[in-house]
């Protein structure tokens, strides 16, 4: 499965026009596409033609309910394309799920339930950068980064990878970025000056397709259709069109999602380029080590290293397969507080389970 984000934290560069006709124009490829709403504004949901009363069940439910399913949630809104809708109601999940530990990894974890077998994933991002859109960078291996000609959006583009090399450097997620330049009108001296200015500063992050400027997209969204579906020969429909091809030829060199190479748990370590990433709060604490079965169980484990802050830290050299470990702190033996994962162990308690890839 294939999951790509459609983000970027300017609003009015087209995120939601190109996820949904995107999904419309892949699903008409003969790609089995499952189009997720993740925006509490519902523009994506709203574009596919449904409103509000039109579904009891949401992209909510799946963030806040851990037994919610994509099966129970979805709605068939064309052949081959699915849709999570969302509402207002999706705005309260960051407040709900603060202190919530993993609670950046909900969304990949409903992925992961889901026994349906879709090509595609596309997930339409709210415009900012908060938990709702860490979610969907988490789960996804690529993202869409729409790009309308402005100053503006030029620098949100910028300040975007440098959140996603934060997601690399302390969570171990690669996300391949693609840039993709949208609303884009040819008359004017200031875009084609742009578009230069953007080909020579993204190089091969930005796509060959471009989205262009036109009344018919406006026009599609207020009648609740994608621009293929009110008029299969205007020039938006066939920009998708060309978008879907190229997605589809960028896609077919990738043996595997990019996502797949991430370790399967939900906040605590994770992968860096010089090993496996550990790390505790226990302020107060005169000694920290981390044991496992990678070691062995040995009694005096691998030492923490002390922060300013109450953490401890250390990278170790874990090679790939499924392991259980405990932090020992001043001798107790103690579950990582920071991972949701865990299985019983024989003394009636927890250890903390990790997937190294």
């Amino acid at each position: 499965m294939r999951v790509i984000a459609l983000a970027n934290q300017k609003g009015g560069c087209g995120k939601t026009t190109v996820a949904t006709n995107l999904a419309a124009a892949l699903a008409e490829c003969d790609q089995r596409v499952l189009l997720f709403d993740n925006d509490p504004q519902g523009h994506a949901t709203l574009a596919s033609g449904l409103g509000e009363g039109d579904f009891a069940a949401s992209a909510y439910d799946l963030y806040l309910t851990l037994d919610a399913r994509i099966e129970d949630i979805r709605k068939t809104v064309a052949p081959n394309l699915d849709l999570i809708p969302a509402g207002i109601e999706l705005s309260a999940v960051e407040q709900a799920l603060a202190g919530e530990s993993g609670r950046e990894w909900r969304l990949r974890r409903a992925l992961e339930r889901s026994t349906l077998a879709y090509d595609v994933v596309l997930i339409d991002c709210p415009p900012s950068v908060g938990l709702l859109t860490f979610n969907a960078l988490l789960a996804s291996g690529e993202v869409i980064v729409p790009v309308d000609a402005s100053a503006q959006s030029a620098q949100a583009v910028r300040k975007f990878r440098e959140t996603l090399e934060v997601l690399r450097e302390r969570r171990g997620h690669l996300t391949q970025p693609r840039v993709l330049l949208s609303n884009y009108d040819p008359r004017s001296r200031f875009a084609r000056n742009f578009a230069m200015d953007l080909a020579r500063d993204f190089g091969d992050l930005l796509l060959d397709t471009v989205v262009h400027h036109t009344v018919r997209l406006k026009e599609a969204v207020a009648a609740g259709l994608t621009a293929g579906r009110l008029d299969p020969g205007c020039r938006a429909a066939l920009d998708f069109h060309n978008l879907a091809a190229e997605m589809l030829t960028l896609g077919a060199g990738l043996a595997e999602p990019v996502a797949d190479t991430l370790p399967a748990v939900a906040g605590g370590p994770c992968l860096t380029a010089h090993g496996v990433r550990f790390v505790g709060r226990f302020p107060g604490a005169r000694a920290v080590r981390v044991t496992g079965s990678f070691t062995g169980w040995k009694s005096e484990g691998e030492p923490l290293t002390p922060k300013d802050n109450g953490e401890w830290e250390a990278v170790l050299p874990v090679p790939s397969g499924r392991y259980e470990y405990c932090f020992i702190v001043d001798g107790d033996w103690l579950p990582d507080a920071q991972n949701a994962e865990a299985v019983p162990n024989d003394f009636g308690g927890v250890n903390s389970l990790l997937v190294v890839p």
